[in-house]
């Protein structure tokens, strides 16, 4: 099952910016290369808001905000999938 994707990640993907997404679940999407163990929002939200497309952390979080439609703690834990979703 493919990743599904909203209109900032198609947009940053196309740009070539953003190579890996952060999910609650496994995706087994043949695009992906690596899935990392649960991490938590703060690691990732920090050290890999770049991979992920964003030009902030801040920028990240809004993005995940919107995306659950509430804010995205600290501490929640998501697998971080890897590859070229181009």
């Amino acid at each position: 099952m493919n990743i599904p994707f909203n209109t900032w990640s198609k947009q940053r993907i196309a740009q070539g910016r953003k190579i890996c997404t952060s999910r609650k679940k496994m995706y087994s999407d043949p695009r992906v290369t690596y899935i990392s163990p649960l991490l938590p929002w703060w690691f990732i939200r920090t050290y890999l808001f770049r991979p992920e497309g964003a030009d902030s952390p801040g920028e990240l979080q809004a993005v995940i905000d919107n995306i659950f439609k509430r804010h995205v703690e600290d501490s929640e834990e998501f697998y971080v999938h890897f590859g070229n979703f181009k």
